[in-house]
């Protein structure tokens, strides 16, 4: 299918395990919908805890009613502040593009954007977007060796025919991970948080798919389908849990940073 769904523990082989997974989505899921000037996109996130969610989205117009997308997702714990940006939709295939500048860095991501239809319009009009990046990694090892961070799109560095705008080449220390597990398929997967250099990054990986012993300063490689999602103020609000004391101080002045 071309999307890591073993990134969040999911075994999508062919066709009918693809669509099988849709309809329990669909079934399980809440329920959110954007109008646009020709149809409706209905949107529909199952959450499954610990940030794990599968999202579909159905499309609704004179025509009638299709499914237009299932894919895996992520809701990130860290949150990025994204200027300049922009947003590409394709409204027949359910999916939403980001294109940005991470402010205070050099990077440029392009991610695929999951919530769509929960974002109340008048974000779009906001000078800069706050969101949760985090990318589901199609493979990953791990090394003792330092080498150079990376993150640069997958394109430039892979000889494979069908590689996505949003596929990412990542390659850095391990700050701290933690495994977690879906509790529909009980597969154990690994939480990694990434200095990749340009940015610091979540990805979340299959354990099974990944070589090597984990710990602090460890060098992880992967290529992953980067992803995210808008974040709502209320959204932020509810985030906050007090002080994370595995989060560096000397960051919080960033946010802090006032434009003249």
């Amino acid at each position: 299918m071309g999307q890591p769904f073993d990134a969040i523990g999911f075994k999508i082989t062919d066709d009918a395990s693809y669509h099988a997974l849709a309809e329990e989505a669909h079934q399980q899921g809440t329920i959110s919908r954007a109008l646009r000037e020709q149809a409706t996109l209905h949107g529909c996130c199952w959450r499954l805890g610990e940030g794990l969610e599968v999202w579909t989205v159905l499309h609704e117009s004179k025509e009638g009613l299709f499914y237009a997308d299932c894919r895996p997702a992520f809701r990130g714990r860290h949150t990025f502040t994204l200027y300049p940006w922009e947003i590409t939709e394709y409204e027949e295939d359910g999916e939403a593009t980001v294109r940005a500048l991470v402010e205070g860095s050099e990077a440029e991501v392009i991610f695929e954007l999951q919530n769509i239809t929960e974002i109340d319009p008048a974000v779009f009009r906001e000078r800069a977007l706050t969101t949760a990046i985090s990318g589901l990694a199609y493979h990953a090892r791990l090394s003792t060796r330092a080498r150079e961070p990376l993150f640069i799109p997958l394109a430039q560095v892979s000889s494979r025919k069908q590689v996505a705008e949003n596929d990412y080449a990542v390659r850095g220390a391990i700050i701290y991970w933690r495994e977690i597990k879906n509790p529909r398929t009980a597969s154990d997967l690994v939480w990694v948080y990434l200095d990749a250099g340009k940015l610091r990054l979540e990805v979340l990986v299959n354990r099974a798919d990944l070589k090597g012993k984990l710990r602090q300063g460890a060098w992880l490689s992967a290529e992953v389908w980067l992803q995210g999602h808008i974040l709502s103020e209320k959204e932020l609000e509810s985030r906050y849990e007090g002080v994370d004391a595995t989060f560096p101080v000397g960051n919080s002045w960033v946010v802090l940073r006032r434009e003249n």
